[in-house]
């Protein structure tokens, strides 16, 4: 990979530390990376400074310094030109951000001559058909999530799966996750995990008003279509944590797989089962 993006979190790399540890050692290798046009500037060492879309078209491969909420945010636009990703993991949690901060020389040297694996990533998209037949269209790496916005009650949700009803459930809203999702807000709403390389994903209702009411995991090909039997007029659509539009009751939701994914570069020999006991357990003791 010569044609390197950086792609940096300035909330957490606030002084740009790690954005020119890593641009250094892409120097030394003769790679003068990309990175925005307004952060090129500020970096010590050569880098290209160019529009931030121009980084999807320009790049073999972004290096995403942050945490896994900073990789959901470039996964869509990566994922849409087939981009592998790194992340370098200054977050709390980091299952998707490979790299630990301590990795960093090791990895870059390992990414420069192809030592490293990708994963292919499940991803979702929804299909939003509004009352005049307007279509909106969005991709999720972790979830998608319909809720009841700001709406003081429960709201009934009707689920149907590949046209047939599933059932109508009172809640807060239904979150639908993919493998890697499932770790995520999935699990904090009573959903199961899923390995990351699954071709699943997980219907999960959110703080159902039922005593009956479990995840349902469907297989790659199922579709899902979520609707409301309410009048309120500002349910939320959400994916990978940012609210994206409200809805309408008139509004129908369709959720399948995407025909795109996110690849992610594993540089670490971290297995799953160990990224979860060190991320979802041991840090609790």
């Amino acid at each position: 990979m010569r044609h390197i993006g950086i792609i940096p979190n300035l909330m957490k790399d606030k002084d740009l530390t790690y954005t020119n540890q890593i641009t250094s050692l892409l120097n030394k290798h003769n790679i003068s990376p990309y990175m925005d046009r307004e952060i090129a500037p500020k970096v010590e060492g050569n880098a290209n400074g160019v529009e931030i879309e121009r980084l999807y078209e320009l790049c073999d491969c972004l290096i995403v310094i942050g945490g896994d909420g900073t990789i959901l945010g470039t996964a869509e636009a990566a994922s849409l030109k087939d981009i592998p990703i790194v992340g370098v993991n200054l977050g709390r949690l980091g299952f998707l951000a490979d790299i630990e901060l301590d990795e960093i020389e090791e990895a870059i040297e390992r990414l420069i001559h192809g030592k490293y694996n990708i994963e292919e990533r499940m991803m979702l998209r929804a299909t939003i058909i509004g009352a005049n037949g307007e279509k909106s269209i969005f991709y999720a790496l972790n979830e998608i999530n319909v809720t009841r916005g700001s709406f003081s009650r429960l709201v009934e949700f009707k689920i149907t799966i590949n046209d047939e009803l599933s059932g109508i459930y009172p809640a807060d809203g239904v979150l639908v996750a993919t493998p890697t999702g499932s770790t995520a807000y999935n699990l904090s709403a009573g959903g199961p995990i899923v390995v990351p390389l699954a071709q699943s994903y997980v219907v999960t209702p959110i703080c159902p008003h039922t005593l009956h009411s479990k995840s349902i995991v469907l297989c790659k090909e199922d579709k899902v279509c979520i609707t409301t039997l309410e009048e309120t007029k500002d349910m939320a659509l959400s994916m990978d944590g940012k609210l994206q539009m409200y809805l309408t009751p008139q509004d129908v939701v369709y959720i399948e797989r995407s025909p795109y994914v996110t690849k992610l570069v594993k540089i670490s020999e971290r297995k799953f089962f160990e990224i979860l006991r060190e991320k979802m357990f041991e840090r609790r003791r």
